[in-house]
């Protein structure tokens, strides 16, 4: 990876921490809390989309880049969603880690079968990071069982993280279809910003589907209700990722993106002792040494 797309990361890592802990100190609807904080981004964002695709031509972007839009923006839901329902049931030091380190794993098959390539170091750092999730979580080590995993906080965070998955391999994919294209008339900087603003507007099209289809429309009136708090995690949500998909325009292989962001883990686990005033275990000090030990391995 190049130093630039590093120092993006790393910096979007500790946006992505912050905002989670907004989400953490508001989990009264993880549906509500997502579809204003999507709804807040996407309207901050929409005069630049128009300004976009009236710069490149509004038919210049093929039918496969919206498609991928699309699916990208069902699975930041399935992200968003779960992750606010997975807080109401346990410590961000428990769910954060959970469902922000097991998607390195998953993206790393899933960049496999794209054609990317990995090094043993590389896998043996994408190992070491996700057993550093699983030890993080607990209190102490002889708490070690499969009793310890399977609860509902821990079911919701795996379902984040299948988001993530998705999402991550699917943006890089529309990313290098948007690139090619427009690179001639606008940077490649320009079309991530455009690419944020979209997804986002996706996400808020299937959430609010959601909200229908489930007879839940109270959601969007909730929604309104905490527009300030979530409003904010929307537009720290923007920028975090907004970083990231300028990085992954650096970055011929998604999984190595993917692996250092989970440095948020890191920032999350001290946000939530000094400001959640959760406690820190011996085991968590463990976990994260496994986890950033991962991260020099992956990115060596």
């Amino acid at each position: 990876m190049a130093f630039f797309a590093i120092v993006l990361v790393v910096f979007s890592a500790l946006l992505h921490a912050g905002w989670n802990i907004l989400g953490k100190s508001n989990t009264s609807s993880g549906t509500a809390f997502t579809l204003a904080a999507g709804v807040t981004a996407s309207l901050l964002l929409t005069p630049y989309l128009i300004w976009y695709l009236n710069t490149i031509g509004w038919q210049s972007l093929p039918d496969s880049f919206w498609w991928i839009v699309l699916m990208s923006g069902a699975c930041q839901m399935l992200y968003l969603v779960g992750l606010m329902l997975a807080y109401q049931q346990a410590d961000i030091g428990v769910i954060y880690p959970i469902a922000r380190a097991l998607p390195v794993l998953m993206v790393g098959f899933g960049g496999s079968l794209l054609g990317h390539t990995l090094s043993w170091m590389q896998w043996s750092g994408f190992v070491m990071i996700t057993l550093g999730c699983l030890v993080v979580p607990l209190a102490r080590f002889r708490d070690c069982h499969v009793r310890s995993y399977v609860n509902l906080g821990v079911f919701w965070a795996l379902v984040a993280a299948i988001g993530t998955t998705g999402y991550s391999i699917l943006d890089k994919q529309a990313l290098d279809i948007a690139t090619q294209v427009v690179r001639v008339v606008l940077s490649d900087k320009h079309t991530a910003i455009f690419y944020l603003g979209v997804q986002f507007w996706a996400m808020v099209l299937f959430t609010l589907g959601w909200c229908v289809v489930s007879g839940n429309v109270g959601q969007i009136r909730y929604a309104w209700h905490i527009k300030q708090r979530a409003g904010l995690a929307g537009i720290m949500m923007a920028s975090t990722y907004g970083l990231v998909l300028f990085a992954m325009t650096m970055t011929a292989n998604v999984s190595l993106v993917v692996a250092l962001r989970q440095i948020s883990i890191v920032f999350g686990l001290i946000m939530g002792v000094l400001f959640l005033a959760e406690r820190w275990f011996f085991t968590r000090g463990i976990g994260v040494s496994l986890i950033l030990g991962g991260l020099l391995l992956a990115l060596a």
